[in-house]
């Protein structure tokens, strides 16, 4: 592998935001060359892939109070160079591109979904409908983590059901 393509590695993962919904299966990347850099990401634990449920009662549906989603997501990023070939890896997360959706078409934007950091290491936000939203850079070598929690804003007025979609997070060197 050549050194330019040694750096442009990047992995998605998918972390499924489910109104109500079942475990999904684990999901864990490793990329990495027989030297180095290396570069890896986790979201979960064990053998699962995190998701998160939201559940609104019918008639607090769009009235402006959060709902709190659970589980909790639990995200670590690592990224190994030498100290004479130093690196930045970028995180940054797509909530454009698969929305949540119910059975009829209708959907509620992602920008209503936000998060809180217990640490701080993958700083608290909200998802703001892109395609390449930068969440956290830093440089190797090292490793972070972080367990986020997710809210539901509960601001729109959308159909009573059940709302399926995605967010894909993208951990990179360019």
């Amino acid at each position: 592998m050549s050194a330019s393509r040694s750096r442009k590695f990047a992995v998605s993962c998918l972390v499924f935001f489910l109104f109500q919904g079942s475990m999904a299966e684990a999901i864990t990347f490793n990329l990495r060359n027989d030297a180095t850099p290396r570069l890896s990401i986790r979201v979960g634990a064990s053998n699962n892939i995190s998701e998160v449920s939201f559940a609104v009662p019918a008639a607090r549906l769009g009235n402006g109070t959060p709902v709190a989603g659970s589980p909790g997501i639990r995200i670590e990023l690592r990224i190994q160079a030498s100290g004479a070939n130093p690196l930045t890896g970028y995180l940054s997360a797509d909530s454009l591109s698969n929305p949540l959706t119910n059975e009829n078409g209708n959907t509620i934007p992602f920008s209503e979904i936000s998060w809180t950091a217990q640490d701080g290491d993958i700083p608290s936000g909200s998802f703001n409908a892109t395609t390449s939203q930068p969440l956290v850079s830093f440089p190797s070598s090292g490793r972070i983590r972080d367990r986020h929690t997710f809210s539901y804003a509960n601001t729109v007025d959308v159909e009573a059901g059940t709302y399926n979609g995605r967010i894909v997070y993208t951990w990179a060197i360019p």
